[in-house]
């Protein structure tokens, strides 16, 4: 189990992570919310600044510091 638990730390950057899949989303270590909407979401990593464009946005699941979203994603973009 030693050597799953070292390439995972490796394979994932436990300070920021995005997994995209079968019109999920799922973003963990948020430290900000700062708009959610059916057609936009903008969340931040520290200074990073995530937008995500599309429609049919519904939250399904939020714990601390993470959150998943349903919905038709058509475009993720980062800034510093």
């Amino acid at each position: 189990m030693h050597i799953f638990s070292n390439l995972k730390n490796f394979l994932y950057d436990n300070d920021n992570f995005i997994s995209i899949f079968d019109n999920k989303i799922y973003l963990y270590n948020i430290t900000k919310i700062d708009n959610i909407s059916s057609n936009l979401i903008i969340l931040y990593f520290n200074n990073k600044k995530i937008e995500i464009k599309g429609n049919n946005f519904i939250p399904i699941k939020s714990l601390n510091k993470e959150i998943l979203f349903k919905g038709n994603i058509e475009s993720v973009n980062f800034y510093e």
